[in-house]
């Protein structure tokens, strides 16, 4: 798997770098939020700016005025001021895939492509699928080609929140979205097992072989924390992990997490 390098960070296979989903509502517990997570063991930060738009009355209509996104650029200046520019992921989810608001592509690209512009933000997250379960190819390829001209990395992910994607249905997304120009191809299923959680591991270790784009594995649910930890070993080379709210079934305490990977990576070395 080829490595890829954000500000001071090198992603690649091994001990997975942590990141913290920041959830406030507002402007003031965004930071609070942000100000809280530096003080646990992580490596970067995701603002979950769903969770901030969320809690709009007519959203649509607010997102479109000037003053929402003035408001959006504050929040990532006073991120970036509060990390000392620790890498940043700009995630922006709709309520078809876990997150908090109800907005078409075109307004969620808007947000995403001004966070881009910003310089402020390392990675913008887009989910490959929109709500109602389609796609259109050409389109999402053309966001990810004026992302990269902002000079922003592009996770593009896809979430199964019901079951866990079979082998072969996770390789065919894995070079589907690598074939789309994503940076880093992140995929969750929910594991219903154990074993399903072992098999997602595996089969990253084989999608990750040779020259490819990085991935994120992830399988959701009680049963699937194990990838949480062990999926670094197979080229997931990021781990999310809460400070206060969970953005996904089975995320674990930042600092406990930590504890395991510290754990479970010195016996492989």
């Amino acid at each position: 798997m080829r490595k890829l390098r954000v500000k001071e960070l090198i992603l690649e296979e091994g001990r997975p770098k942590i990141a913290i989903p920041i959830t406030g509502r507002t402007h003031k517990q965004i930071i609070k939020d942000v100000r809280e997570a530096v003080k646990k063991p992580c490596d970067m930060l995701e603002w979950r700016a769903d969770y901030f738009f969320g809690e709009m009355d007519s959203l649509e209509e607010k997102v479109e005025n000037t003053d929402a996104h003035m408001e959006m650029i504050r929040i990532l200046d006073d991120i970036d001021y509060q990390t000392e520019g620790m890498p940043l992921i700009f995630t922006i989810r709709g309520r078809g895939y876990g997150g908090r608001v109800v907005m078409d592509r075109t307004h969620a690209y808007d947000l995403a492509s001004l966070a881009a512009q910003s310089g402020l933000a390392d990675f913008i997250d887009m989910e490959l699928f929109d709500d109602d379960d389609t796609y259109d190819p050409e389109q999402v390829k053309a966001q990810i080609r004026e992302i990269h001209g902002f000079n922003t990395g592009v996770i593009l992910s896809y979430h199964d929140y019901e079951k866990m994607p079979t082998p072969e249905i996770l390789a065919g997304l894995t070079d589907l979205m690598r074939g789309m120009g994503a940076d880093i191809v992140k995929i969750a299923g929910t594991a219903a097992k154990r074993e399903e959680a072992v098999e997602m591991i595996k089969t990253a270790e084989v999608l990750t072989k040779g020259d490819k784009t990085p991935v994120i594995f992830v399988a959701m649910g009680k049963e699937g924390r194990i990838s949480r930890v062990a999926g670094g070993a197979k080229g997931s080379v990021i781990t999310f992990a809460k400070c206060g709210e969970q953005t996904g079934e089975g995320q674990i305490e930042a600092a406990a997490l930590s504890r395991l990977l510290d754990e479970y990576y010195s016996k492989k070395n």
